[in-house]
């Protein structure tokens, strides 16, 4: 499995590598791709109904970090966020909409959902001066490798210069694997 730490710097250029706390950086950025079965243990420890974490299981689901570094607001903004493949097509994002229309369809309980809730990394939110925010992000998985392009507006008006981060060769595991497909 690829674990991805990115520093953002002022500039708004990347810089890779799990570094100790530089003062330049701006934003710390992490993203991981979930196996299957890690997917399937968390959400199965937790009650989830098998048909739940069967559609969990024929998702991509990608654990992202970020800690805002700057002095000011960074906001994160999924809809900001375009997943492309090796063809540059779009790789489709599962929304938290998309979610409860699929968890109602599959009668999930009230209590599963929540979890699933707060599980999540938030559609839209301001992350103030030090603050840290986590949580998964769901894609319909590509057959190859993939990438993500995300773009932060900083400032307290969304008026600051834009951070922009390139995660590329993404994969998602095969159903049944443990690593990543070649």
């Amino acid at each position: 499995m690829r674990h991805w730490l990115l520093c953002i710097l002022a500039c708004g250029g990347l810089a890779g590598g799990a570094q100790a706390a530089d003062p330049a950086r701006e934003l710390d950025f992490s993203i991981s791709v979930r196996t299957p079965e890690q997917v399937t243990a968390f959400y199965s420890a937790r009650g989830f109904p098998d048909q739940a974490v069967r559609a969990l299981v024929n998702s991509c689901l990608l654990t992202v970090g970020m800690h805002n570094n700057r002095p000011d607001v960074v906001w994160l903004e999924l809809a900001n966020w375009r997943f492309t493949d090796a063809q540059g097509r779009k790789v489709r994002r599962i929304t938290r909409r998309d979610w409860e229309a699929r968890w109602e369809q599959l009668q999930v309980p009230p209590a599963s959902r929540a979890t699933f809730g707060w599980t999540q990394l938030p559609e839209s939110r301001d992350l103030q001066p030090g603050e840290p925010v986590g949580g998964n992000v769901a894609v319909l998985p590509p057959t190859g490798p993939f990438t993500l392009e995300a773009r932060f507006r900083t400032g307290q008006r969304k008026d600051g210069p834009v951070l922009r981060v390139r995660i590329p060769d993404l994969r998602c595991p095969a159903p049944g694997t443990e690593e990543n497909r070649p």
